[in-house]
């Protein structure tokens, strides 16, 4: 077993190919043994490819510091899957670029029957906290994990949600595991060691260099069913991680925002041009994942109020415009002051909206 890792991890350090052609050879040969012994062979060895990559693996094997490596893996205890192991993240071995190798410190149970990454800004709202915490409260009935990056910001605030709610949580890394980035982020990194972990295809001494961050983004994309972008702008690492779920044809839900704040910007951008499902609360994520809803009875009202076209316009107005006058509601949304009153009054005995001074009516 130790000799199928040692080539394994030194096959996964062969400069010249990339991860698809590297998990492409691994899956050809069906284990790294054998694809040593071909390299072994020399020139009569690879006969099957074409000669660039032939002579990359009859060239020298880094054996000596995958031996290291293979050291520092054993003494902390750091769980190391190739894409042939059973244990590899299910989701993500459909991704055609999925990492050769994983090192997973901490449980490596993460092939539930529901995953999910959460995904945003660093300089978020005050509104995130809330959300998350719904986000998740409304989830955890489920076997279900978290999966996100350990920035600070959202990444964090799922992390820490997460572990509050007994809910398993991956922290995917862009460096080594003998570090940990953020350094803000040490406590809450071994916190989430006993009911989750970290993950990372980077080795020992691999410092988090600005290229790795979105390459790490493919895992959590990969390793979820659906990704949810909580807050961000048009451009940055959530929106990574959105194109490349959406590319690998898993769902993706963003939470809406007012038109004009740069947070909302790269969510609303999703939406419009369906990249993205409108994140509107759990019972819509449930029902758009075809999720079982723990209880039919305490969210009827909401599904009431999701199957409402007129509800929701009123609603996604004061989302991304709150707080917002009832005189300008009237105005944008083009019907009469009665009606409005109305919908309003629906809305705020639901607890969706709360009526603030002079009229104003923001989102709860």
């Amino acid at each position: 077993m130790d000799d199928e890792i040692v080539y394994t991890i030194a096959l996964s350090w062969m400069a010249g190919l990339n991860d698809i052609q590297k998990k492409t050879i691994l899956e050809f040969y069906g284990s790294a043994v054998a694809v040593f012994k071909e390299h072994q062979k020399q020139q009569t060895g690879f006969t099957e490819l074409n000669l660039v990559h032939k002579n990359i693996l009859i060239s020298t094997w880094p054996l000596k510091e995958a031996e290291a490596e293979l050291n520092f893996i054993n003494k902390h205890q750091i769980h190391c899957l190739s894409v042939l192991d059973p244990n590899y993240p299910n989701r993500l071995v459909q991704c055609k670029d999925a990492p050769l190798l994983l090192y997973i410190k901490g449980s490596n149970q993460f092939n539930l029957p529901q995953l999910i990454s959460i995904v945003g800004t660093r300089q978020h709202t005050l509104q995130v906290n809330k959300v998350v915490q719904e986000l998740i409260e409304g989830l955890a009935h489920l076997k279900m994990g978290v999966v996100s990056g350990m920035a600070l910001g959202v990444d964090g605030i799922a992390h820490q949600t997460a572990l509050k709610m007994n809910v398993p949580t991956w922290g995917v890394l862009a460096h080594g595991l003998d570090k940990i980035y953020p350094i803000q982020h040490r406590r809450l990194a071994m916190e989430m060691l006993p009911q989750g972990g970290l993950i990372t295809e980077y080795r020992k001494g691999t410092i988090p260099l600005p290229y790795f961050f979105p390459k790490r983004n493919r895992i959590v994309a990969g390793m979820s069913d659906a990704t949810i972008v909580i807050e961000t702008d048009i451009k940055g690492g959530s929106m990574i991680t959105a194109n490349l779920a959406f590319g690998y044809d898993r769902e993706v839900f963003a939470l809406p925002g007012k038109i004009h704040d740069a947070k909302s910007k790269g969510c609303l951008h999703l939406i419009k041009y369906n990249k993205a499902h409108l994140y509107h609360d759990p019972i819509h994520l449930l029902e758009n994942m075809n999720w079982p809803i723990s209880d039919p009875k305490s969210v009827e009202k909401q599904l009431k109020l999701i199957l409402d076209p007129e509800l929701q316009r009123v609603l996604l107005l004061i989302e991304m415009q709150g707080p917002i006058h009832r005189d300008e509601l009237a105005n944008q949304l083009k019907i009469n002051a009665s009606l409005l009153s109305g919908h309003l009054l629906s809305l705020e005995m639901q607890g969706h909206i709360n009526l603030l001074a002079g009229n104003l009516f923001s989102k709860c």
